[in-house]
């Protein structure tokens, strides 16, 4: 291949791959995603922000002012963009490098103008319709308020004129320079058909009388009076002024008498919106927004107040509700502040003061018998969380207010601070066996007694009385008597015997297993025989019972009980490598009684095969002759497990077995020759 095939080839790929690239940043621009939230911002930022993000060049030109809002979020920029111009009443221009973003809009069709424009003055609305007819517009003063009009399809004679129509009484003479807006001559100053203007001074002082009058020709007016001979304070030579602000506003009626001078312009300028500084026996008039709440709420002054418990700054929030529109000065001592307000209002202060300004100090709660953390969870309805507080280490609680506040807070609080209620529940747990050398029966069927044998009754019930569970009082003395009696027969095995306490509402947990480890291996597929991975793991079995009790108001004891027997097989890891199979028995109940009424589960009852061999040693290892001399012998084994439950309130006063019986002697004795009697025992046998 040629040296030029294989630039042109270069070439080629060069060019595919422009275009691979041009395409890609159509496509990635194309399916940017933009995200703006603007909220009462200044349009100039927010046009600012847009040309920033779409890499556009956005230009405001000197008619775009004002606040607006943009919130947008997606690809279609274009839309975004238009319907944030409409609502904000503007416009585009847009070239090929810069869009131009006004207020005014103006285009020429067959020498016929459309002009658009919004919130501009007169002076701004010509200076762009003489840019865009590329012809001299001049005028005479015009008024300052902003307009908004549109016009459509006008010739340049008809727009001027349509113009000067809306911006007031003004004509437009046409010379060979241009246009000129000429205000007209023959029309009154007032503003209105039938104002007038009237301003005196004589001996009795200064009257002013305005309908429809311009603040500017009143203030003229005003200035410009004969000033009588008595009055040679007030002397002509000292009445010039200079108007700072237009004042063009009218004035649509006002009527007053004064006695001064320096009085009536004051209460000119104030109803207008304006004051006056004298310098050089010159009046300097300006426009002053601050100068109408003069009329309205009075002279104000600065005032002085103190607090004793609040400072001033959070005093402020309450003084701003009560007197929204006055000055504000915090002192430095932090508990006094000036305000600039009148008199009136000095009294509502006061009475905010004496209101809000309250002693607020620091006060402990005791509890006896609620955390400080559960009384913060569980707070009352009507306490306010911001007043009280909790201390670094939750060991005390401490409540800021007044002393009538923190005496209603512990009213409440002693009505939640209350004891727990604690219940007690005796347990009783036996263990009955039933295997084929060893019978039983349910009803355990007790021998005779001899009558006359009071005092052995004790000594007959011994193992029973040492219980713990009060078996007599619960189950009855014919209950106890087949219980010892099956006790003494090693039928019957007595696995627990305790107290569990806990609290009204709470879990208590009781376990008693037996836990076998062994170590986990895995059969090796060529030689049959466990190998060992050196991790151990562990079976329980035993016995596990959970008691949830919850008292209620009338003292009757709910108690959800789960109670599960598991049980261990015989150990066969060596032999199969597998850990000892285990059996699970689990009840679940839920009961409702009184105090001290018992509780019984049963049917947890585990059946076991046991097997038990015997051989003589040396000869039974013989092939076939062996097995002569070995011997197996099965034991089937049933077990069951009876839970006996007692729940107790702890402050009610139950009898409890202290030492031998729970039991006195005579009470006893009658229970006992009550027993043998039903047994119908005769005396002396």
């Amino acid at each position: 291949m040629s040296c030029f095939a294989v630039i042109k080839r270069l070439k080629h790929c060069l060019i595919f791959l422009v275009l691979i690239c041009g395409m890609t940043r159509s496509l990635i621009a194309k399916e940017s995603v933009y995200s703006w939230d603007f909220s009462n911002c200044e349009i100039r930022d927010i046009l600012y922000a847009v040309s920033l993000d779409s890499g556009i060049s956005i230009y405001a030109d000197d008619t775009v002012n004002g606040k607006g809002d943009l919130k947008f979020a997606g690809c279609d920029f274009a839309e975004a963009f238009d319907s944030f111009l409409i609502a904000n009443r503007l416009f585009v221009v847009k070239d090929e490098k810069i869009w131009i973003v006004s207020k005014f809009r103006m285009s020429c069709e067959k020498n016929l103008y459309s002009v658009d424009a919004y919130d501009m003055t007169p002076s701004l609305i010509l200076e762009k319709i003489s840019k865009e007819m590329n012809c001299v517009v001049t005028y005479d003063n015009l008024p300052g308020n902003k307009l908004s009009l549109h016009f459509s399809c006008v010739d340049e004679q008809g727009l001027l004129d349509s113009l000067a129509k809306r911006f007031g009484e003004y004509e437009v003479l046409k010379s060979d320079y241009g246009y000129h807006f000429s205000k007209k001559k023959n029309v009154r100053t007032m503003g209105i058909s039938d104002g007038f203007v009237k301003v005196l001074q004589n001996d009795d002082g200064f009257l002013i009388d305005v309908k429809g009058g311009k603040f500017s020709d009143v203030i003229e007016k005003l200035f410009c009076l004969e000033v009588p001979v008595k009055s040679l304070a007030e002397s002509k030579e000292n009445r010039s002024f200079c108007l700072l602000s237009n004042g063009d506003n009218l004035i649509q009626r006002t009527v007053f008498r004064c006695d001064s001078f320096t009085e009536a312009l004051e209460k000119i300028c104030f109803q207008n919106g304006f004051s006056f500084v004298c310098d050089s026996g010159i009046f300097y008039i300006f426009a002053d927004s601050k100068s109408k709440n003069s009329l309205i709420y009075g002279e104000r002054v600065w005032q002085k107040f103190s607090l004793k418990f609040t400072k001033a700054q959070d005093f402020l929030p309450f003084l701003m509700k009560k007197v929204g529109n006055a000055e504000v000065m915090v002192l430095p001592d932090v508990y006094s502040f000036l305000c600039f307000i009148n008199e009136s209002e000095k009294e509502s202060v006061i009475k905010l003061i004496d209101e809000v300004d309250i002693e607020i100090d620091n006060y402990v709660i005791n509890l006896k018998y609620l955390k400080p953390s559960e009384v913060m969870q569980y707070l009352p309805p009507e306490v306010d969380k911001s007043a009280i507080f909790l201390a670094d280490d939750n060991s005390k609680l401490y409540f800021r207010g007044t002393k009538s506040g923190f005496d209603k807070l512990m009213k409440q609080i002693e009505v939640c601070d209350q004891p727990v209620k604690r219940i007690s529940y005796d347990l009783l747990i036996l263990q009955y066996d039933d295997t084929n050398q060893n019978s039983w029966s349910s009803s355990f069927e007790a021998g005779r007694l001899k009558l006359g044998d009071r005092n052995k009754g004790s000594i007959i019930l011994g193992n029973v009385m040492n219980l713990n569970l009060s078996v007599v009082s619960c189950f009855g003395l014919k209950f106890a008597y087949d219980l010892q009696s099956s006790i003494e027969e090693s039928k019957t095995k007595v696995f627990v015997d305790t107290t569990l306490h806990g609290v009204s509402g709470k879990k208590i947990s009781f376990q008693s297993t037996n836990t076998y480890r062994y170590r986990d291996n895995n059969v090796d597929p060529e030689t049959g025989k466990p190998v060992y991975s050196g991790i151990t793991r562990e079976i329980a079995s035993g016995i596990k019972l959970e008691i949830s009790g919850w008292v209620s108001g009338d003292g009757m004891i709910t108690s959800s009980v789960v109670a599960s027997v598991s049980r261990q097989g015989v150990d066969t890891s060596s032999s199969t490598g597998n850990p000892p199979p285990t059996s699970e028995k689990m009840v679940t109940t839920e009961v409702r009684g009184k105090s001290g009424e018992p509780i019984i589960l049963s049917g947890l009852t585990m059946e076991s095969d046991n097997e038990q061999g015997k051989r003589t040693p040396l000869i039974s290892k013989i092939p076939l002759i062996g097995n002569l001399f070995k011997s197996k012998q099965v034991t089937k084994e049933n077990t069951q497990m009876v839970i006996y439950l007692v729940p107790h309130l702890d402050d009610e006063q139950y009898r409890k077995d202290e030492n031998l019986s729970f039991l006195d002697e005579q009470w006893a004795e009658s229970r006992i020759e009550e027993f043998c009697k039903k047994l119908e025992i005769k005396a002396g046998e």
